[in-house]
């Protein structure tokens, strides 16, 4: 892990300069704060159909919460997706890796480094959005519950983190972007159908949303089998990485 503190605040930089941080926290702070007020005035934009027998109830701090947060399983995984998947290939492609491994810096850091400025980036959009939402859903609604917010909102962030390293993984294996996007997207969607199906429900990483959502709305439920999982998911996953570039030329 040579060089980790060196590269790390180099990932730093570059997630700044390339708007990469401005990006996931211009799209989290939309959604957190475009979601109560979307349920506040639906009500109002869709008339009710008495031919259908259709009616749009009124929503609660539950419900804004729960929209919320469903959006880490959409938005979040496109944006975790297109903003790794050239962290590793975009460096191959351009020769800034081989001149960056040339230095006393090993690549098990290279790697572990950019994980983890990613990880800070997308926990600084997770906050404002989770601020935002959380201020309008107190505002219209009423309270969502703050402990209850705060916890399902790092269970979800949890979900993105094994997005953010099963792409990783992909960019490491690849020069292509889109190589590695492509079967990130896929492996990821897999890995959420998982969570309905009945073997897998307790232990799929795709169960964080739902337990994310059972928190918000107050429920017992637990789902920690899925939370081992996804850690072991992440280490494995950084792993795989980092010996799978080790023997790559660059």
């Amino acid at each position: 892990m040579a060089g980790f503190a060196v590269l790390l605040r180099k990932e730093l930089k570059q997630q700044l300069r390339t708007y990469r941080l401005l990006i996931v926290a211009a799209v989290f702070l939309f959604f957190g704060l475009g979601t109560p007020l979307l349920l506040h005035y639906l009500p109002r934009l869709v008339p009710a159909d008495d031919m259908f027998n259709m009616t749009i109830p009124e929503f609660t701090a539950v419900d804004a919460v729960q929209e919320y947060l469903s959006n880490f399983g959409q938005v979040g995984l496109l944006a975790a997706i297109l903003v790794t998947m050239g962290m590793v290939a975009r460096e191959r492609e351009s020769g800034t890796a081989a001149m960056i491994l040339s230095k006393p810096v090993g690549r098990g850091a290279f790697v572990t480094a950019k994980l983890a400025a990613l990880t800070l980036v997308f926990t600084v959009g997770i906050a404002l959005g989770g601020l935002g939402c959380y201020a309008y859903t107190l505002i219209i609604f009423g309270n969502p519950g703050g402990s209850n917010f705060l916890v399902a909102n790092v269970v979800a962030g949890l979900y993105l983190l094994v997005c953010l390293a099963v792409t990783l993984m992909f960019s490491s294996f690849f020069r292509s972007q889109l190589a590695a996007g492509g079967l990130a997207l896929v492996l990821l969607i897999i890995v959420a159908l998982t969570a309905g199906l009945p073997v897998m429900k307790d232990y799929s990483p795709g169960a964080l949303l739902k337990w994310a959502n059972d928190i918000a709305a107050g429920s017992g439920t637990n789902a920690w089998g899925a939370l081992i999982v996804s850690l072991l998911v992440i280490v494995l996953t950084l792993i795989i990485g980092w010996r799978v570039f080790r023997g790559k030329e660059l």
